[in-house]
């Protein structure tokens, strides 16, 4: 793949026709801004940037959806049968041709200045990989808490620490180097890249808490002690290897959606 574009966005989707229109839609805003154009007037193949939906053969109305914007705003649609968010990520970042991978979960809305913001860490800065604080888009004290807490977690001098990939970039020499995305893992599938930039770059390596995303809480708030398994989980990931090929959970909507 020519490496033709600044930054490329990749998105794993399946099964997202509940949220990736608006995950799309703060995208194509934030890089409007960056290319100094009115949003309806975005045409990416015209501009340094590129979108790619890499769809994990979704069964509802996600392929649909992302077709109107391939024809509305020049959005790249890749079908990838990978099984997990981690492949599709890989599918995507195969077919991306930007010098910087900008990696945003199809449930995440990301701030209009955010494109801006990339470009600035990487080119200007010359970082290798970044984090980018996520917040809750559902209301609630227990959803607020819960990021909260991964927010100060991020902070801690723990490489395996550096976790949820739902907002991340990183240059294509580190993922060319350090990656992909472990495919077989279904948690923690970030660790090849996040833990490599901590531990062997760290002056490279940021966690950037001036970039606001706001992530869906769904897969903790639809599932009985949602919270409390998924920490679970992450703690048993930690710890035995095991643990981060679990594949269940893949709760998308509330009951009686699509």
């Amino acid at each position: 793949m020519t490496r033709s574009k600044r930054l490329s966005i990749v998105i794993p989707a399946r099964n997202e026709e509940a949220l990736i229109g608006e995950t799309l839609n703060a995208i194509l805003a934030s890089m409007a801004r960056a290319a100094a154009v009115p949003p309806s007037d975005l045409w990416l193949p015209d501009t340094p940037y590129e979108v790619i939906v890499a769809d994990d053969g979704s069964r509802d109305r996600t392929a649909s959806i992302v077709r109107a914007f391939v024809e509305r705003a020049g959005v790249r649609f890749v079908p990838c049968t990978g099984r997990t968010c981690a492949a599709a990520r890989n599918a995507g970042a195969k077919e991306a041709g930007g010098s910087i991978l900008c990696f945003v979960d199809a449930d995440t809305v990301i701030p209009v200045d955010a494109v801006d913001r990339v470009l600035d860490v990487h080119e200007k800065q010359g970082r290798c990989l970044v984090l980018y604080r996520l917040a809750s888009r559902e209301p609630g004290l227990r959803a607020w808490l819960w990021w909260g807490f991964w927010g100060m977690a991020r902070r801690l001098p723990i490489a395996r620490a550096k976790s949820m990939p739902a907002f991340m970039s990183c240059d294509r020499e580190h993922f060319d180097r350090y990656g992909p995305f472990h495919e077989t893992w279904a948690i923690a599938e970030e660790w090849p890249l996040t833990c490599a930039a901590y531990l062997r770059h760290r002056d490279r390596f940021l966690y950037d808490r001036s970039l606001t995303a706001q992530t869906s809480s769904r897969r903790m708030e639809l599932q009985p002690f949602g919270y409390a398994r998924t920490f679970l989980k992450w703690a048993s990931a930690v710890l035995f290897p095991w643990a981060r090929m679990s594949v269940s959970d893949r709760i998308r909507h509330r009951i009686g959606q699509a």
